[in-house]
């Protein structure tokens, strides 16, 4: 299932055009340069694979402890953040891992809203293989019609993309998924922020290995 015909068949679903992983992935110029941040991209990408973290990682790369499943990249701003986590996405999905990107925006709230994360995430992983594509598509019609898009962000994350991320009780995982979210600190007003923030803190926890 390709990113247009996904589109139109969940299209009940609030959808962020501006954050489409197939463009964002492979945006002209994107990411770090060739050569460049190598320290920290080799760090991110062990430890998004299930490596071992490097010895001493730099301070801004917060949670490369064990059993963590989040990674927290901190920095001032311009500090390269945005371009390390473009080439994080790119790289991962270039390996054939199942990739979510989602990029906020101080200069476009209203296309990249927090209320549309969620949902924008859950499609761009269906679009990337059939079985959660199809499973998406059974929890969409088992979701009253009236109330698929007026779902809030807790509701949204529980019904919508929590399912993908795990597994069918009593069977492995079968995929790797990494889900990348860019600039946070842009994500509407500051109530949403601590909003999206408390459920990605809680979501740690609930989340599989893999």
């Amino acid at each position: 299932m390709d990113l247009i015909d996904a589109k139109a068949y969940f299209q009940e679903l609030p959808y962020a055009e501006a954050a489409d992983s197939a463009l964002q992935l492979n945006a002209p110029g994107s990411g770090c340069l060739p050569g460049t941040r190598t320290e920290e991209l080799k760090a991110i990408m062990s430890w998004a694979s299930g490596g071992t973290p490097l010895p001493n990682p730099p301070s801004y790369l917060q949670a490369l402890i064990p059993d963590c499943q989040a990674l927290w990249l901190c920095g001032v701003a311009g500090s390269g953040k945005s371009s390390i986590a473009l080439s994080v996405a790119q790289n991962l999905h270039a390996a054939g891992v199942l990739v979510g990107f989602y990029g906020f925006s101080a200069a476009n709230q209203a296309a990249l809203h927090p209320s549309k994360m969620f949902t924008t995430l859950a499609l761009q992983l269906a679009t990337q293989d059939q079985s959660l594509g199809d499973k998406l598509l059974s929890i969409i019609e088992g979701v009253d019609v009236r109330t698929r898009t007026s779902l809030s962000p807790p509701k949204q994350l529980d019904t919508f993309l929590l399912p993908l991320l795990q597994p069918a009780e009593d069977s492995p995982p079968v995929h790797q998924i990494v889900i990348v979210i860019d600039a946070l600190d842009e994500a509407g007003a500051v109530s949403q922020r601590a909003e999206i923030l408390s459920l990605l803190v809680e979501l740690d926890t609930r989340l599989p290995a893999n």
